[in-house]
């Protein structure tokens, strides 16, 4: 029997419903987003394959250069993440029209991206300057940085595209597009890394080529399907391209806070490991990159189920139902806890083991197998963390928890870990101490948000209509002549589609893709 979202959502809510509809949603999500870790882990393993006397310094290189990548991305993702918010919500009330709208104001916004960012081609030697490496290296971290500025408008359309899909409930296709990109960066790397069949021998800068390659891909490949006769039918996404001002502000208002949460975060780690961490010398830093990738393999998914959490959250908000907003936000963090607890066991019972997967260096392994046992310490409290986030993200409360986070990060973390580290008898580990005590705040401090329900007096819209101020209508999914449409936020927005439309093109759609 074919299973399907809309069938699940047709039933009776039961115990298991969100559950039920969580991991529907989620699991293409999670590969999506292991297959975008792995993207980077190959570009990195591939540099490995040159000749020895080339692979180090282009090792050495491309660290930075990515990271500093991933840094600058962080703040754009986390502000085009929200097209997640303002879609789900959108399709829970039925307005499908503005489901494409603030699509393509997200696509706008990375475009505007995209091109502000080539600001730095120009600061990129300077930037690297500052890190004081060889001169060799520097010239190599210019070259893949410069290159990747090329792809960044491919990466973030990527993002917003993702977001209407996991939004509108049809996360397998971001899912294939984001797989065979990879499967196109592994050949690019192949091809233009080492110079095959003909090709130039780029080095690090085939690295960076072939990841915009890829990168442009899957932007592309979702932009096809969003302009497709099916999507175009159900949602006007070909009708829908014009630039709306009041949308652009409505989406940076809610994105802009989660931007700087998510670059504030990544820039407190960085410090962490690079500096702190990388005080106690060569071996304490580079047990810190071993725990950080360890790490990865459990917050990842995480963050994958956080994204299907602010889908859902978002849908049953627009559909004025709080309580099932709750419900998939308390499915989400069972599922979290239990994971990441999970991971921490196997953290503390092969710490070791894993340590050994990236060093084979006895004081490396020695010193990763103890972090990973502070790291074991904060998993579950971090897989909160993370899927309260999401849920608050869902309802645009972002900047409580930038605060909050600020607050924990910079005002918590870091100076405690200064003081643990230096001025008492841990040393290093008083580091990990302090990142423990900081996870734990800041997952109090999101949960007792969300606990306060004041994330259901948001309206992202700007109506004055509070989310849950509509009457109440059918508890059950509401088929297309259930939903309350809102009135469109622009006078030249479309008005919500009929009914009997909604309804015969659902029908349409589903049994294309099916």
């Amino acid at each position: 029997m074919k299973l399907s979202l809309d069938a699940i959502l047709e039933h009776e809510e039961t115990r298991w419903s969100g559950v039920r509809e969580l991991l529907l949603v989620s699991f293409p999500i999670i590969i999506a987003v292991g297959s975008n870790t792995v993207m980077s882990a190959v570009d990195a393993a591939m540099m490995g394959w040159l000749d020895s006397d080339v692979s180090s310094i282009h090792l050495a290189a491309i660290g930075p250069a990515a990271m500093l990548n991933s840094v600058m991305l962080s703040f754009f993702i986390g502000v085009l993440s929200c097209v997640n918010t303002f879609v789900g919500q959108s399709y829970g009330r039925g307005n499908y029209d503005n489901c494409s709208s603030y699509t393509w104001q997200g696509i706008h916004m990375s475009w505007i991206m995209a091109l502000a960012v080539l600001i730095l081609w120009l600061l990129t030697p300077g930037m690297f300057s500052l890190i004081n490496h060889s001169p060799a290296i520097q010239h190599l971290e210019t070259t893949y940085f410069r290159m990747r500025l090329l792809g960044i408008g491919g990466a973030v359309m990527t993002v917003a595209l993702s977001a209407f899909f996991q939004a509108t409930s049809r996360p397998v296709i971001p899912m294939i597009a984001i797989v065979v990109s990879n499967v196109i960066n592994f050949l690019g790397n192949y091809l233009l890394i080492f110079g095959n069949f003909g090709f130039p021998a780029m080095g690090i800068g085939g690295a960076a080529l072939a990841s915009n390659i890829a990168a442009w891909f899957c932007a592309l490949a979702m932009m096809a399907v969003f302009l497709s006769h099916s999507y175009n039918g159900l949602y006007n996404s070909r009708r829908t391209w014009r630039l709306h001002s009041n949308k652009i502000r409505q989406l940076f208002n809610v994105g802009w806070p989660a931007g700087l949460l998510m670059g504030m975060d990544a820039g407190s780690w960085t410090l962490f490991v690079a500096v702190l961490v990388g005080s106690f010398g060569d071996d304490a830093l580079a047990a810190g990159v071993l725990t950080g990738n360890v790490l990865s393999g459990s917050f990842m998914p995480t963050i994958g189920l956080g994204i299907a959490v602010t889908a859902l959250v978002s849908q049953w908000i627009g559909r004025k139902n709080p309580e099932r907003a709750k419900s998939r936000f308390k499915a989400g963090l069972v599922i979290g806890i239990l994971y990441m607890t999970v991971m921490g066991l196997v953290f503390v019972v092969f710490g070791r083991q894993l340590a050994n997967i990236f060093s084979d260096n006895p004081a490396v392994i020695a010193l990763g197998r103890r972090f990973l046992i502070f790291a074991a310490a904060f998993q579950f409290v971090d897989a909160t963390c993370i899927i309260t986030s999401s849920a608050l993200k869902a309802a645009g409360d972002t900047r409580w928890p930038l605060v909050a986070g600020a607050i924990c990060a910079w005002g918590i973390f870091l100076p405690l870990g200064y003081i643990l580290s230096f001025h008492t008898s841990l040393g290093v580990f008083g580091g990990w101490a302090a990142a423990v005590v900081y996870i734990y705040v800041l997952a109090t401090a999101l949960f007792l948000r969300f606990r306060s329900g004041k994330w259901k007096k948001i309206n992202i819209f700007g109506h004055g209509e509070l989310p849950y101020d509509a009457p109440e209508h059918n508890a059950e999914f509401p088929h297309a002549q259930d939903i309350l449409p809102v009135q469109p936020t622009h006078a030249k927005d479309p008005a919500p589609l009929e009914t009997s439309r909604l309804e015969e093109q659902d029908d349409s759609f589903s049994n294309t893709i099916n």
